[in-house]
């Protein structure tokens, strides 16, 4: 069994206890959450610790920039050395003596307070002046996250100004609220709330201070509500979006004369920081983004059938431009039993990756319940419910759905809220009428009826989305149905139908971007 030890101060500033029961681990450092918080500028965020390996206490150095002592001689960064009763251990200006202990070792006692934090004297703050600011402009531009930025900022706040409490509050919203406090706070002694009006004068941009009245110096409860404080803002945009709180409760004697400019310093090194955090941030979110959307991309093109080709007794090809990444426009075609094939052409409210991600949906619901029951009208009906059952964020569907028999003359089909269907013919073009209905995701009641259609040998049935006909050229014009209706006049097979209307309609943008998924779907009788 590991004996359990304590730790003795036998040396060094005065500290709040002499002595400290070892959990396993005992942590040691400047940074909140150390088991034994040590607030001086020698001292590292997280200087050492003291835990049990094969069956014994070590004391391992994590790497402090000043060293950490056992018996005097130096322990290598981010070495361990064993202890015992008896021997000392260095940490910056403390000695600490290990002592044995009756308690049960490496369980911590939760009533035996560990956690301490000190504030070293003037006379060392002052000498130490710019090399604190130095080291406090390496640390805090190497700070990985919002967290670690306000601890490093509090803490050399504290080392530095002579106050003797820092707190680092965040702008959320409408609210003001402490993302750092040193010392750590007391359960037992709660902190006085940040002076509003104090926080409102420095939202403006400049260091406000507070300052009680002699009077008030005397009474307790006046010193309490009044405290001696400074208030840094740190500015991004021209907007406080957070504020250095440094207070005491009562006249510091100790307190820095150029403790204003210094806790401005402080906030606009921070401020600075924090810029480059939340660029850090933005960038590996667009990264991230970029990258779910490509995912996303490369998973809907798989779900595409091939550009062109033939199923059963239909020859077909298609073509799908995302407007963004991913498109919101579903489309496909899919070989049933018995020779029929089913055919979708379709279009999701909005755009990007939630549009996307619907569009996949319908299209697996789809074929998952063609393969089970060819009826148009009730497969619509029930992809209808499972959208309007769906939290969708307010998007809806435009459909057409059509299934041919085996010889690819004849197609019932439902048109639910899409409308752009045109029969390119040897002799004519025609819009294809129906008697539609509304699109999916917005009544679960609705009802839907199948209509019919018959493909004539030599006809061309072209479905395409509004995306295609509202493209604009650069000054502003919609290319329109009829252009579209002109560029297919003449082609004798879907493949060259789409390449035709695609031609056209990429002549017509002139180079501009297409805004808007654009899709078209072109089917004949083989």
């Amino acid at each position: 069994m590991v004996p359990a030890i304590e730790l003795e101060c036998v040396e060094g500033p005065p500290l709040a206890r002499r002595r400290w029961r070892v959990a396993n681990p005992f942590r040691i450092g400047r940074a909140t959450g150390n088991e034994l918080e040590l607030v001086d500028p020698s001292i590292s965020r997280r200087h050492a610790a003291v835990e049990v390996v094969e069956g014994g206490w070590m004391l391992r150095d994590c790497g402090s920039q000043l060293g950490t002592l056992v018996n005097e001689l130096r322990v290598d960064s981010g070495a361990a050395s064993a202890i015992r009763a008896g021997d000392v251990i260095g940490v910056g200006p403390w000695r600490f003596r290990v002592q044995a202990s009756e308690a049960s070792a490496g369980l911590p006692d939760d009533t035996f307070a560990t956690r301490i934090s000190v504030v070293r004297g003037p006379g060392n703050l002052a000498e130490q002046r710019l090399e604190l600011l130095l080291r406090y402009a390496g640390e805090v531009t190497a700070a990985t996250d919002e967290t670690m930025l306000a601890e490093i900022l509090a803490e050399h706040a504290l080392l530095g100004s002579g106050f003797t409490r820092a707190r680092v509050l965040w702008q959320d919203a409408d609210a003001v609220v402490v993302r750092c406090e040193r010392p750590s706070p007391r359960e037992d002694h709660a902190a006085p709330l940040p002076n509003a009006t104090l926080l409102a004068s420095a939202a403006t941009g400049d260091v406000a201070s507070l300052e009680a009245e002699p009077g008030e110096e005397r009474s307790g409860a006046a010193r309490i509500a009044q405290p001696h404080a400074l208030c840094a803002p740190l500015m991004l945009d021209g907007r406080a979006v957070a504020f250095l709180y440094v207070d005491a409760d009562r006249p510091a004697a100790r307190r820095q004369a150029d403790a204003p400019s210094f806790c401005h310093a402080l906030a606009r090194l921070a401020a600075l920081a924090l810029a480059g955090l939340r660029r850090r941030a933005s960038e590996r979110e667009r990264i991230a983004l970029a990258a779910d959307l490509e995912r996303a991309r490369d998973v809907q093109h798989r779900l595409l059938p091939a550009p062109a080709g033939r199923i059963s007794r239909l020859d077909y090809a298609l073509r799908l431009h995302p407007g963004r990444v991913v498109a919101g426009d579903i489309v496909d075609v899919v070989e049933l039993a018995g020779g029929r094939v089913a055919v979708v052409l379709g279009d999701v409210s909005g755009a990007g990756l939630g549009a996307g991600l619907v569009m996949a949906s319908v299209q697996s619901f789809l074929r998952a319940a063609l393969a089970h029951d060819a009826d148009p009208a009730r497969v619509v009906a029930q992809l209808n419910v499972h959208l309007c059952a769906q939290a969708s964020g307010g998007r809806f569907v435009t459909l057409w759905l059509g299934v041919f028999n085996e010889t690819g003359a004849t197609c019932r089909y439902v048109d639910a809220g899409h409308g752009y269907a045109v029969r390119f013919g040897t002799r004519s073009v025609a819009v294809i009428a129906t008697r539609g209905a509304i699109p999916l995701g917005i009544d679960a009641t609705a009802a839907f009826e199948a209509e019919a259609l018959v493909l004539e040998p030599g006809e061309i049935l072209l479905l395409h989305s509004d995306g295609l006909v509202e493209q604009r050229a650069p000054d502003g014009q919609e290319w329109g149905r009829g252009a579209l209706v002109a560029a297919g006049i003449g082609t004798s097979s879907p493949r060259q139908l789409v390449d035709a209307v695609w031609s056209a309609l990429e002549r017509h943008a002139a180079g501009s971007v297409i805004d808007d998924d654009a899709s078209v779907l072109a089917l004949a009788r083989a």
